[in-house]
C-alpha cells in the first residue's frame, strides 16, 4: 500500500452482543464526521469496519477478525488509532479490544471516544489500554491532540481531553462546542466500501428501506431534558442546527454521488424549530427528485402539528416516529419528565392518519412506579393508535435523574454501570428486583402491538423479512440473558489477550 506524506489515523467501531441479530448498517457518524475534518485539516484517515459475525446459542457477536485488523495496522502504519463506544453496553469490548491493539502495537498511540468513556473518563482511562480519551463533541479536540502525539508533547490544555502523565491522571473539562455546525464537512461516506453493506441492508432493512441509504444529522444536542437523556453529556446542553441550506446541499450532494433518495434523520430533536423544519422540508419538495425520509430516532411530539405533517408527507417521508414513551400520563411526565398530554400525541396520529403518513411510536418498560394497572394504560393507547410501536427497556445511564434515582435506591451498582453491564435498552439491569416482571411486561407491549398493528406490519417491506422475525422472536419473545459470564466467554473467544 502506498502512502501519502500526510499523517495518519486509523478509526474503529466497538465490537458488539446482542440477543438479536441486528447488523450495523453503516459505521458510526462520530468516526465519519471525525474522519471528514481531519481530512480536511489536511491528514489522511481510514475506517475499518466490523467484518466478523457469530452466532452464540441465543447470543449475537459482531466484531473484528483480528488477523486481519492487525494486518490492515500493519500495512497502514497509523500514527494514532481511534476507537468508538457508541452504547455503554458496548464498553466491555471496548476496552478488551483496547487491551489486544495495544499488546500488538504498543507504539501506536491509542485514544477512545463515544457516549460511554465520556460518561466515566476517569474510569475508561484507567481500566482500558488507551492512551488518550476524548470527552464529547471530538473534532476539533482530536485535531489538537494528534498534533501534540506528531510533536511529541502532552496535551495539556486540549479541551475535552483526558491523559495520563507520570502517574497523574489529567482530565481537561469539555467545554467548547462548535458553535457553526455548517463548517463541518459533510461525513465521510467516500471512505466506506459501500459493498460491504449493501446486503446487508438488503436482508435487514431498517423501517421501510431497502437498500441503500443514509444516515442525516441535522442537529447536535437537545434541550427538553427528559430524565433518561445522557446525551448532553457529549454534545452540550444548548441545541445547535445546520442551516437548511447546509442540510439540503448534503441530501443534493449524497444523491447525485450515490445515486441514492433514501436518507434517514437521525437528530435527537429534529424539528425544535418549526421554521428550520420547514425550510428543509420546503428544500426537499423543491429539489423534485422523489426524496424518501423517514425519522427512526424519533421527533418530539410537542413540535408537530398538521402543517408540519402535511410538509412531511410532501416532502417524501415513508414514516415519522415519535417519542411517547408510556400511556400513563404520570410515568410520562412526571417519571420521565416528557411533558405530552395525551391528547396531543392523538392529535398528531390523526393529523398523520389524515395525511397518510405511516406513523411509529416509542415506549418503554420498566420506570419506577411501573405496574400492571400502567403496562394496561400502554396497551389501551397502542388500541387507540394502531401503529407499529418499538419497546425498549428503562435504562438508567450516568448523567440523568433516572440513574441518580436508581442509585440511590440500591437498584443498580455504580460498577456495573461504569463496566457496561446494567445499561442495554433491550435487557432490564441483571440485578433488578422485579428483572422478570419487565421481562412480562414487554412481551404484554410486543404481544399488543402484533394485535394492533398488524395490517400496518404486513404493509411494511422492513417487517416480512427472515431477519427481521429472527430479531422478533430472540429479541422479544425468546430472550437470552446476557450475564458477565457470558460477556467473558465471548470476549475470551473473539478478543483473546493470549492469541494477540
Amino acid at each position: 500500500m502506498e502512502h501519502t506524506e500526510k499523517p495518519r489515523i486509523l478509526f474503529l467501531n466497538s465490537p458488539y452482543l446482542l440477543i438479536e441479530p441486528f447488523h450495523q448498517h453503516m459505521p458510526p457518524l462520530s468516526i465519519l464526521y471525525l474522519a471528514s475534518y481531519m481530512e480536511k485539516c489536511g491528514y489522511t484517515p481510514a475506517i475499518y469496519s466490523l467484518d466478523t459475525f457469530a452466532q452464540l446459542g441465543g447470543m449475537f457477536y459482531f466484531g473484528y477478525n483480528l488477523e486481519n485488523l492487525f494486518k490492515q495496522i500493519k500495512e497502514m502504519k497509523p500514527q494514532m488509532i481511534g476507537i468508538t463506544c457508541v452504547f455503554s453496553s458496548r464498553w466491555p469490548f471496548t476496552q478488551r479490544l483496547t487491551q489486544v491493539i495495544k499488546k500488538a502495537f504498543p507504539d501506536i498511540p491509542l485514544v477512545i471516544g463515544g457516549i460511554h468513556p465520556t460518561t466515566f473518563p476517569e474510569h475508561c482511562l484507567t481500566s482500558s489500554s488507551a492512551d488518550y480519551l476524548i470527552i464529547g463533541e471530538g473534532e476539533e479536540s482530536v485535531i489538537e491532540l494528534f498534533k501534540h502525539i506528531l510533536a511529541n508533547t502532552k496535551p495539556y490544555g486540549v479541551d475535552g481531553i483526558v491523559f495520563k502523565d507520570e502517574d497523574r491522571l489529567y482530565v481537561n473539562e469539555k467545554k467548547h462546542f462548535i458553535p457553526d455546525l455548517d463548517q463541518i464537512p459533510f461525513p465521510a461516506f467516500h471512505l466506506v466500501d459501500e459493498k460491504t453493506y449493501h446486503a446487508i441492508r438488503t436482508q435487514d432493512r431498517i423501517s421501510q428501506f431497502k437498500g441503500l441509504y443514509f444516515p442525516l444529522l441535522t442537529s447536535r444536542s437537545c434541550p427538553n431534558q427528559c430524565t433518561f437523556c445522557n446525551m448532553y453529556l457529549c454534545h452540550g446542553k444548548q441545541w445547535r442546527s445546520r442551516s437548511a441550506e447546509n442540510v439540503l446541499a448534503e441530501i443534493d450532494y449524497l444523491s447525485d454521488k450515490y445515486k441514492c433518495r433514501q436518507f434517514a434523520i437521525v437528530d435527537d430533536n429534529f424539528s425544535l424549530s418549526r421554521t428550520r423544519t420547514i425550510a428543509i422540508l420546503d428544500g426537499i419538495i423543491a429539489m423534485n427528485k422523489d426524496i424518501r425520509l423517514i425519522t427512526p430516532n424519533g421527533l418530539s411530539v410537542s413540535t408537530l402539528d398538521d402543517e408540519v405533517v402535511k410538509k412531511f408527507k410532501r416532502a417524501g417521508a415513508l414514516e415519522i416516529c415519535i417519542a411517547i414513551e408510556s400511556g400513563n400520563e404520570e410515568i410520562r411526565n412526571v417519571v420521565y419528565n416528557k411533558r405530552i398530554k395525551t391528547e396531543k400525541v392523538y392529535e398528531v396520529a390523526d393529523a398523520c392518519k389524515r395525511h397518510g403518513l405511516s406513523l411509529r411510536t416509542f415506549f418503554m418498560v420498566g420506570a419506577p412506579g411501573e405496574s400492571d394497572s400502567t403496562i394496561d394504560e400502554s396497551i389501551q393507547m397502542m388500541r387507540r393508535l394502531r401503529v407499529p410501536t418499538y419497546i425498549n427497556i428503562t435504562t438508567p445511564y450516568k448523567g440523568t435523574q433516572l440513574y441518580d434515582y436508581y442509585i440511590e435506591k440500591g437498584m443498580i451498582k455504580k460498577e456495573d454501570v461504569e463496566a457496561g453491564f446494567s445499561v442495554d435498552l433491550r435487557l432490564p439491569a441483571e440485578q433488578l428486583a422485579n428483572y422478570e416482571n419487565i421481562i412480562i411486561w414487554r412481551r404484554r407491549l410486543q404481544i399488543a402491538n402484533i394485535r394492533y398493528s398488524w395490517p400496518e406490519l404486513l404493509r411494511s417491506p422492513g417487517f416480512l423479512n427472515l431477519n427481521s422475525l429472527a430479531r422478533l422472536i430472540s429479541g422479544i419473545i425468546f430472550p437470552a440473558k446476557i450475564t458477565h459470564e457470558r460477556i467473558n466467554f465471548v470476549l475470551d473467544k473473539y478478543l483473546s489477550l493470549k492469541n494477540s
